[in-house]
């Protein structure tokens, strides 16, 4: 009742209607709340206004009149429809406000307008004028502002003068010409004025602590000059040996020029290059016989001509007898086989002598006498003695069939204990099988050979291995194959003897707990054939030196000292090999057929699947008839941040063929040039491929085709040898696919540290 007869009832603020708003819209909607009769009596009687308020009001309307007449009336609002928009002309409106020649294109247009209308109207018809909101920029300032804020006309025609000035005064084509230009720099300075400073101040971080590495580097080998004896004290008139040190310093590298060539390393690369020319005598490969149609007591004419020709040179059968001979056969594995026999009869002090093939540097390196190739002077040596005994032989020996005569006269020469030999792919038939009293006969791992000369069938490449087999000979094989261990044991119950499968790796390991530490880190060659090269040493061992072997039964697991020794002591060039320099963790291996890709992948993923290192692909391919299915057994299960593919590298005897083609004449530069362009097409055919593979599994395409090896250590230096927050980036490289890029990548490698100790030095 207190409220109903305040002033504040009077002035009507109760409110008798309930407003409410919506986001999209504003509606009314009055809500009449049921009132009693007294209490509309009691509302009217207080309603009613008094004789000073009517004035007051009557006032107020008057006012209000008075200022309506005196504003100005502004049209009604009506609809307006949407206007229709011309790309044309809303780009040459943006055009003319930004571009400066649109902007003189426009007043050209208006003054020439201007000329036309005062001369009678001589201009065109369709003359375009120019539109007011666009070029009266004081109309576009104050458009949709009151009258009331807007500048007076005569202030206005001020700034328009001025403006008029200013612009007559930088008309000039230069400056319209690189004002864009200017624009566009200026805003780019802007937009990326922050990054630059944040990249700025990074690199003069990283400047700093790779300066810090460089002082703490001095400060030790200073340490290092005082530790060591001091020099006698200068004299007068000479300079200091550290003002001699640092002038030395300041000069840039110079690179050596190469060693001059010896005599004898002339004499033999001479030597080399004659007996490379008995390759044209070799006989082509082609299918092997699966089961021999001639009588056993028949020797092959392969084998005859090539006993023909240690007769010739003077080496009687009855010395050939003489020399104990282990012989290994199979596909994959007889070279590491065969130098895995040699350290272990080493390590039982056994002189050895080896014959194997291929050779990754020189081609001394097929004959070793004790552990050690053939020096350049006795290969030379030995090869013009025999050169000049078979130069009139008809027919002539083949290159294998010389090599293989070189290598027994050099085990007579030498007075070996033991022959351990390499059989070729023609086992039987080769001519490295001349030896009819070899009584220790391994058999290696099979599977498809390189050149598919031997057969479509595994039974058919088992049963051409198996013909090796002789009596009164003991047979060891690592064969896994069922079919292949089938048809190995029915070849040995015709000859009448017995076979015998080597135990796994795994069972030395658990049988010699003493060296079980040594046996896990082993070479990863040591893990595929060292079970097949301990039986055939304990054979030999047993029948010629039984007292390193007593007790010791047919594939016995025990290790003896000697054992132990030369399986630690073994190591194979670029096979399973590891090299390390700078940031590359180099892993070489040599691998060119399906079997051998699969253990190298093997390897290579066992030995990184811990680092977090970048992992590079480096694979070249001499032949590339199986090059695809290689790649693909690299991709499975291994993730290569980068696939680098180079073309073969052309080396002869270590020394590399395009450094030397200036002693060469056209002919032979000729060849290297277009042996070259071959090479690089094959590897752009590797890469291609490995395109290929990136698109069937739906990855990027990250190969990358580089002219030489050393090209790409280049690139990958350059790509990931930045220090990062300090931290070392290190890669992980494996190179596989040929024996010529592991060589060539070895060499590089070699010459990178020499580099790097000269400057140290």
């Amino acid at each position: 009742m207190f409220l109903l007869k305040s002033q504040v009832n009077r002035l009507r603020l109760i409110p008798l209607r309930n407003t409410y708003k919506c986001s999209n819209s504003f509606f009314k909607w009055t809500a009449k709340m049921p009132q009693s009769a007294n209490q509309q009596q009691q509302v009217q009687q207080v309603a009613k206004p008094t004789a000073r308020e009517k004035s007051i009001e009557s006032n107020a309307q008057a006012q209000q009149h008075k200022d309506a007449i005196n504003e100005p009336k502004l049209p009604k609002n009506k609809a307006v429809p949407p206007p229709k928009i011309n790309v044309k002309d809303q780009r040459d409106k943006w055009l003319a406000k930004v571009s400066p020649k649109m902007q003189r294109k426009a007043k050209g247009g208006a003054e020439a307008e201007a000329a036309g209308g005062g001369g009678g109207g001589g201009g065109s018809k369709f003359t375009q004028q120019p539109s007011p909101m666009l070029n009266n920029e004081a109309n576009s300032q104050h458009f949709g502002m009151p009258k009331q804020l807007q500048q007076p006309a005569w202030m206005q025609q001020q700034q328009q003068q001025l403006q008029k000035q200013k612009q007559q005064q930088q008309k000039k084509p230069a400056e319209d010409v690189g004002g864009g230009s200017a624009e566009r720099k200026s805003w780019m300075n802007r937009m990326h004025g922050s990054q630059q400073t944040k990249q700025a101040q990074w690199l003069k971080d990283m400047q700093a602590k790779q300066q810090a590495g460089r002082d703490m580097q001095q400060q030790k080998m200073q340490q290092l000059k005082h530790t060591s004896p001091q020099p006698q004290s200068p004299q007068p008139g000479k300079p200091t040996a550290k003002a001699g040190t640092a002038a030395a310093a300041a000069e840039p590298p110079v690179e050596e020029p190469p060693e001059p060539r010896t005599p004898e390393r002339l004499a033999y690369l001479e030597a080399v290059k004659q007996l490379n020319s008995y390759q044209i005598h070799e006989p082509t490969a082609g299918r092997a016989q699966s089961k021999t149609s001639r009588g056993s007591d028949q020797i092959d004419p392969n084998i005859e001509h090539t006993l023909q020709c240690l007769r010739h040179t003077g080496f009687e059968e009855g010395q050939l007898e003489r020399i104990p001979v282990i012989q290994v056969a199979g596909t994959k594995g007889r070279g590491s086989t065969c130098l895995l026999v040699e350290a272990i009869l080493r390590a039982h002090g056994v002189k050895t002598g080896v014959l194997c093939a291929p050779h990754l540097f020189l081609t001394s390196e097929r004959i070793r006498i004790d552990g050690d190739p053939m020096t350049e002077t006795e290969f030379t040596l030995l090869f013009g003695q025999l050169h000049q005994e078979l130069a009139a032989m008809q027919p002539p020996p083949s290159y294998t069939k010389l090599l293989t005569v070189m290598a027994f006269h050099a085990f007579r020469n030498a007075a070996v204990d033991v022959a351990i030999v390499e059989v070729g792919s023609g086992c039987a038939t080769d001519c490295t099988n001349i030896t009819s009293h070899a009584r220790t006969i391994g058999i290696s791992s099979l599977g498809w050979e390189q050149s598919f000369s031997l057969s479509n069938s595994m039974r058919d490449i088992a049963w051409a291995k198996a013909a090796i087999m002789k009596p009164e000979a003991s047979v060891y094989t690592s064969a896994s194959q069922t079919e292949c261990c089938e048809v190995l044991s029915q070849r040995a119950k015709q000859v009448g003897i017995q076979l015998h499968r080597v135990p796994s790796y795994p069972a030395y390991m658990e049988a010699n707990a003493g060296s079980k530490q040594l046996l896990s880190g082993a070479n990863f060659n040591v893990k595929l054939n060292g079970s097949l090269a301990i039986q055939l040493a304990y054979d030999y061992l047993r029948r010629y030196n039984p007292d390193y072997v007593m007790g010791l039964e047919h594939n016995s697991v025990l290790l003896t000292p000697g054992a132990t020794r030369g399986l630690e002591m073994f190591e194979q060039r670029g096979q399973f090999e590891v090299m390390k320099h700078d940031i590359f963790h180099v892993y070489l291996d040599s691998a060119d057929t399906l079997e051998s890709m699969m253990m190298c992948r093997e390897w290579f993923y066992t030995r990184t699947r811990s680092s977090r290192s970048p992992k590079i692909l480096l694979f070249s391919k001499v032949n590339e008839f199986n090059a695809k299915d290689l790649l693909t057994i690299l991709r499975h299960n291994m993730r290569f941040e980068e696939a680098c593919f180079v073309p073969s590298p052309s080396y002869f005897e270590g020394d590399s063929l395009e450094e030397q083609e200036e002693g060469l004449d056209k002919e032979t530069k000729d060849a290297i040039s277009w042996h070259s362009m071959e090479e690089l097409q094959r590897a752009r055919r590797n890469a291609s491929n490995w395109r290929s593979l990136c698109e069937e599994n739906g990855t990027r395409d990250n190969s990358h085709m580089s002219i030489s090896i050393a090209a790409v250590f280049e690139h990958l230096r350059e790509k990931y040898g930045k220090q990062r927050y300090g931290m070392r980036n290190e890669l992980d490289v494996l190179v596989t696919g040929s024996r010529e890029l592991v060589a060539g990548t070895i060499q590089v490698l070699q010459k990178m540290k020499d580099k790097e100790f000269g400057k140290w030095r």
